[in-house]
């Protein structure tokens, strides 16, 4: 995507450019293996998804930004939320008391745990 130049050599009336999201997402100069599911890409990533870098514009970008942008990124915490509500939550089996649970952090753009949290859901 860097190497990508576009020469224009008159001003083209009504001129459109798509791009294609779909081959970003998939672009293996971009993304270490890019068709593989890993979330912690993204941990130390100082991409945006406010349509402000191309390499992830799952939103859109420019004037045609999906208008439900700040909706779903304010219902997230609701929705995290309702999972905690809903939910009876325990620890993996191989921890038994919450005192053994390593809360150490690493820092990066955001907080995450040196040892992933992981927990089990079970109705209430």
């Amino acid at each position: 995507m860097a190497n990508l130049k576009v020469y224009i050599a008159y001003p083209m009336a009504n001129l459109k450019v798509l791009i294609n999201v779909w081959e970003i997402g998939r672009d293996s100069n971009f993304w270490e293996d890019p068709l593989v599911f890993k979330p912690e890409r993204f941990w130390n990533s100082k991409l945006d998804v406010r349509g402000q870098d191309f390499g992830l514009i799952p939103f859109g970008a420019g004037r045609r930004i999906c208008p439900g942008l700040s909706l779903a990124l304010r219902m997230v915490s609701v929705m995290l939320g309702s999972l905690l509500n809903s939910f009876n939550w325990k620890l993996e089996a191989d921890i038994n008391d919450p005192e053994e649970l390593d809360m150490e952090e690493r820092f990066g753009i955001t907080l995450a745990k040196v040892q992933p949290l992981r927990a089990i859901p079970s109705l209430l």
